[in-house]
């Protein structure tokens, strides 16, 4: 039996757990990559290249279900989110830099918290208990790995924090965009509309790669493109709520990879902060499926 049809023949949320494992792992070397290419060149440039050899690799795909596919009434909002997702990407490129990894990991897992905060407001629905609870949770968590007060608070600390905001609404942007168009024309305009932003910056900072750092640069693009897909593979098969634990390995991924790469010791402070963050993440998660849910056994009654 080949390994393709060996997949398929597992259970739906078997194959979500997978491609979200391989999300997580995608991810978690991204930032590696950025990490050390962050060394060499500007943070302009390297969102420039995300942007572009994202967009380059989209295009085929989309070009075969004709051009039609990428007509849209959603043009103010896809150029809000472009913004949002622009600097954020400087900011968290940036942190990535500058942190360590798993402290910047660590931060970013209040994305979901952020989320599902802003689509309540954007949709007017109520702000419930539990979505006051994981926002709490993740910002006690977020205090406990900066420390404001015991340590200082870096720019890369700040950028890390306006990435997660931004990130989170961007994220909230896509799934009204979904509601109307095709997931892939959404997620290639999100490559394709962040070109124009970051062409100016990034070629006015620009260094010619050689040849190695070429191709670190393509597994930087391809990573980062993979595990967007693999991440939304994986919500389409099953639940958050059931795939996301899996995604929270980029943690002690990120810690691994800062250690043995770049001799980063993380602290211990790490280890709470991370657990309320993941768990007000995973609260909120869990709190909308049951909503979900509930609102479903409503409705066939």
């Amino acid at each position: 039996m080949k390994a393709p049809a060996l997949y398929l023949a597992l259970p739906v949320q078997t194959r979500a757990i997978i491609l979200m494992t391989m999300s997580a792992i995608a991810y978690a070397l991204t930032f590696v990559t950025v990490r050390e290419l962050s060394e060499t060149f500007s943070v302009y440039m390297l969102v420039m290249l995300r942007a572009a050899i994202g967009t380059v690799i989209l295009l085929p795909c989309l070009y075969q279900s004709g051009i039609g596919i990428l007509r849209t009434s959603q043009a103010k909002l896809y150029g809000f989110r472009a913004i949002l997702v622009y600097s954020g990407n400087l900011c968290w490129f940036y942190a990535l830099a500058k942190m360590s990894l798993a402290d910047a990991t660590a931060l970013s897992f209040l994305m979901p918290v952020f989320t599902a905060i802003i689509l309540a407001v954007w949709m007017r629905e109520h702000l419930s208990g539990p979505r006051i609870t994981a926002l709490a949770l993740g910002l006690a968590g977020a205090f406990i790995v900066i420390r404001p007060g015991f340590t200082v608070i870096s720019l890369a600390t700040i950028g890390m924090l306006y990435t997660t905001l931004s990130y989170g609404a961007a994220t909230a942007a896509t799934r009204v965009l979904t509601y109307k168009d095709n997931p892939s024309v959404v997620v290639f305009y999100m490559f394709a509309l962040n070109l124009p932003l970051a062409l100016g910056p990034g070629v006015y900072h620009w260094t010619t790669p050689s040849p190695a750092d070429w191709l670190l640069i393509g597994a930087f693009a391809l990573l980062s493109l993979y595990s967007q897909i693999y991440m939304t593979r994986a919500l389409a098969l099953a639940e958050a709520v059931i795939v996301m634990p899996t995604f929270y390995l980029q943690l002690p991924l990120a810690a691994i990879f800062g250690f043995f790469l770049f001799g980063q010791m993380p602290e211990i402070w790490l280890i709470p902060g991370a657990a309320l963050i993941i768990g007000g993440s995973y609260y909120s998660l869990w709190s909308e499926a049951r909503r979900r849910t509930r609102n479903k056994e409503d409705g066939t009654r």
